[in-house]
Order: C-alpha cells, then structure tokens, then sequence
C-alpha cells in the first residue's frame, strides 16, 4: 500500500474550500447541547480510530494543525501515546479513549453468548471505569467524549463495546459526555463515510462526493493504517489479532464443555 497522506490532506484542503467548520466528536457535541441551530452553516466531524500506528496518526495530526482543522482522536490502551495526545489537547484537537472492555473480558473468559456478556457487564464496566480515570490521571486530560472499538469478538457475539455505556447513570458517574455512536449525535449527520482497506478506500462512497454536494454535516471516520504502510506496526498487531483469535476459541470451546458438564482439564 502506497503512502496516502497526500490525500489525506487534499481532503482537508477540498472541505475547506467548500466552506465547512471542522469539529471533533466532541466540540459538535458541544454545539447541540447550547442549542446552537445549524442551518446556514456546513458542519465536518472528523474522528481518527488509533487502531494501530499512532506515529501515522501523528502526521496526521501534523496536517490538520497547519489548517486549523479539529478533528478526535481515539487512542486503544495498545497505542496509547500520553505525550502525543497531551500536544493534541493544547492544539485544540480532541485526544480520547477507544474503549473495548467487552471484547476484552470476552476473550479473557470464552464467552458465546449475549446474555454471558450482560451477566459479566458489571466487571466490565467497573474495568472501563479504571481504564479511564487511570488514563486521566496519567494524560491529564478531560476525556469527556469516548469511543467504542469494533474488535472480532463484538462481531462474533453480535454486541457492541457500546453497551458499556447504554446506563445514562454509569455515564453521568464516569463523566462521558458523548459517546461517538450516540444516535443523539449522529441523527444530525446527513453523510457518513469510513475509511476501508484496498481497493475499495471508502464505504459507503468518497466524501469528497459529499462535500461537492454541499451535505449539511458530513461525519468522516479514518484509521490510521489506512493511510501509511507501517508493516512492522501492522505485521504485529495481525499476529497480535490472530493470536488473540485463537485463545479466544479455545477458551470458548472450554467453557462451552464445562457447561455441558464435561470437567476441563
């Protein structure tokens, strides 16, 4: 895969000449909480999923900033870079948690099933709440708006990471003000597009067709592997994923004879 930066920054480049306010997840957020009525205006929100190789997501970064563009980046505890997302915050750029506490103890435990993830809900939601407020601590950030990671094990499951943060009485205790997938923010969004791997690039099409549309708020979701290939970096989270992949079916066809009342090994 070619280097695509140079894209990247014409897409910044092209949204600016068409007239769009850039906002993170976050600062959008912040616009229909005052009230703010969005006609006369054209909106882009700009998250960045830190999946891997957050040196790429730094020149990115690197691009937005010589244009004034705000945009969210959301770091995994395996990319987390507190220096990184210190400079971010003092660039007016949003730096913030990509969560995946389900796909985590998920894995951990070998569990099948949707409700073996509601009866484990507590443990992961007490794990997110620590993840979090250690994060604070060690970036010195607010982290007010966070995002759900999509790992193999939500897919397989058919649960998002997001129902961590479905309990309003939860999210008022950890202080998350927005949750990137909240339908209260995204059913202001007229035009949603994610990056995607060769040879498609974009799904559901190239939002350049959407800024030339003139779509009121367009909602753009890029990773950062994306863009740059980095294949030590990619190379190793892969294995990382595989192994991971194999763990977990073991640990699920454990756990599936135990309950059948076969005794483990």
């Amino acid at each position: 895969m070619p280097n695509r930066l140079d894209l990247f920054d014409r897409l910044l480049q092209t949204a600016i000449d068409c007239g769009y306010e850039t906002h993170s997840i976050l600062s959008f957020w912040q616009l229909l909480e005052a009230g703010r009525r969005l006609s006369g205006k054209k909106y882009l929100i700009l998250r960045h999923d830190v999946d891997t190789d957050a040196a790429t997501a730094c020149r990115m970064w690197e691009l937005e900033r010589k244009r004034d563009v705000l945009s969210s980046f959301y770091f995994r505890l395996s990319t987390l870079s507190p220096s990184l997302m210190k400079e971010m915050h003092a660039s007016g750029v949003e730096a913030s948690y990509h969560y995946e506490e389900v796909a985590t103890v998920s894995k951990h435990k070998g569990l099948t099933t949707v409700d073996d993830v509601y009866h484990e809900l507590a443990r992961m939601r007490e794990m997110f709440r620590l993840n979090l407020f250690r994060l604070r601590e060690q970036t010195d950030l607010p982290m007010l708006s966070a995002a759900s990671h999509g790992d193999f094990t939500n897919r397989k499951l058919g649960i998002p990471n997001t129902v961590i943060l479905a309990d309003n009485a939860f999210r008022n205790e950890v202080d998350i003000k927005v949750e990137a997938y909240d339908q209260a923010l995204m059913s202001h969004v007229t035009s949603r597009h994610s990056d995607k791997a060769y040879p498609v690039f974009w799904a559901p099409d190239d939002p350049l067709s959407a800024f030339r549309r003139g779509e009121k708020v367009v909602h753009i979701l890029t990773h950062p592997r994306q863009w740059h290939a980095a294949p030590s970096v990619n190379l190793s989270d892969d294995l990382s994923r595989a192994w991971e992949g194999a763990r977990y079916c073991l640990k699920a066809a454990r756990r599936s004879r135990n309950l059948d009342g076969v005794p483990l090994n």
